[in-house]
């Protein structure tokens, strides 16, 4: 009987188009059994050491290369222990992992087919071999869960005084910058309908007469005029608080944003352009750089309080702490009741 330390590593999704299925053809590094006879090829260990390499960007050593069999070794514990208990994830919940970790590394939404296309072109491997992958890694972490329960829950929640020294030491971090949010009349000179600079200047200079003297509202001109389709159903408000990062700069231009923050609320400005066209822009909302407290908003559109961030951060953070200590336990339960054998001379 062996007991094997687990790594951080237990829970890696290891590579695409790597199966959990065991390989016969060559020697073996070690046969691992609880509730069946399961081996790790040389082959195997060597498929799963190159993507640690990939990952590393150097040659392991021979200690790291006994680290991931010995993850290796871990991970056929767990797979055999909630084979017998059970333990099951369904296709759905698969489809629905994996789509979430694309879309999370894409930057977008992905619908079924493209994920499916993405995986198979992309990472060159069959979808039915990559879901087994994600399959492997949701099973491990339910099983862990599910044995563990009241570990991970008791020992994830932070106190009160971590939430504070947390604060205190990370004071400056919490900053909102100036801010504003402004409705527009929207006069495009960029995209395969926007008219020329020369003709949509006009327009906006026109509308804008019409305004000042009284001949028609901002809302009736928004709808009659913008360009903004988004905004127009909001009666041309862009719907979202902009502050001059360098996104919204390279989007709008320097210079617009300094126009536009430079106005007061509610009033209506002069025709201003930017790197997309011509507005006509009234702010609704300015807000001045502040550094914010415990208790306030972390943004003037939430309701989340910086003391909520900082506790549901910290306790994500716990909980993959608790998550690891709970599977090496798990682990060397699972290591006592298992017959390991190890062949260290094969591992090259």
């Amino acid at each position: 009987m062996i007991k094997k330390r687990i790594l951080t590593a237990l829970m890696l999704l290891i590579a695409m188009g790597l199966s959990a299925q065991n390989s016969f053809v060559d020697k073996p590094v070690a046969i691992v059994k609880l509730t069946r006879t399961d081996v790790i090829s040389q082959r195997k260990l060597a498929q799963n050491v190159a993507v640690y390499e990939q990952q590393a960007g150097r040659t392991l050593s021979a200690v790291e290369k006994e680290q991931v069999l010995q993850t290796l070794i871990n991970q056929m514990l767990v797979y055999q222990a909630a084979e017998r208990d059970q333990v099951t994830v369904s296709d759905q919940q698969v489809l629905q992992a994996g789509m979430s970790q694309m879309m999370q590394q894409m930057g977008r939404q992905l619908t079924e087919n493209q994920y499916k296309q993405i995986i198979e072109e992309n990472a060159n491997v069959e979808y039915e071999v990559y879901a087994q992958s994600i399959r492997d890694q949701l099973i491990l972490e339910k099983y862990v869960s599910e044995k563990k329960r009241d570990f991970i829950r008791n020992t994830s929640m932070p106190s009160s005084e971590e939430i504070e020294v947390f604060y205190s030491q990370n004071e400056e971090k919490f900053l909102n910058p100036e801010m504003i949010k402004f409705s527009h009349i929207f006069f495009a000179t960029r995209g395969p309908e926007a008219g020329s600079r020369e003709d949509q200047q006009k327009e906006a200079e026109s509308v804008h007469r019409k305004i000042v003297r009284g001949d028609a509202d901002f809302i009736s001109m928004v709808r009659e005029h913008s360009d903004d389709q988004a905004s127009v159903v909001r009666d041309g408000d862009i719907g979202n608080f902009i502050d001059r990062s360098e996104q919204n700069i390279a989007i709008f231009g320097r210079s617009f944003l300094n126009s536009v923050f430079a106005l007061e609320v509610g009033k209506v400005s002069e025709v201003i352009e930017s790197n997309q066209g011509f507005h006509i822009v009234i702010v609704n909302q300015h807000h001045s750089k502040r550094f914010l407290e415990l208790d306030d908003p972390v943004s003037p559109v939430e309701t989340t309080t910086v003391r909520q961030y900082i506790g549901n951060m910290l306790s994500y953070q716990k909980q993959q702490q608790a998550f690891q200590a709970a599977a090496q336990q798990v682990v060397e339960e699972l290591a006592d009741d298992a017959d390991i054998q190890l062949f260290s001379e094969n591992i090259e």
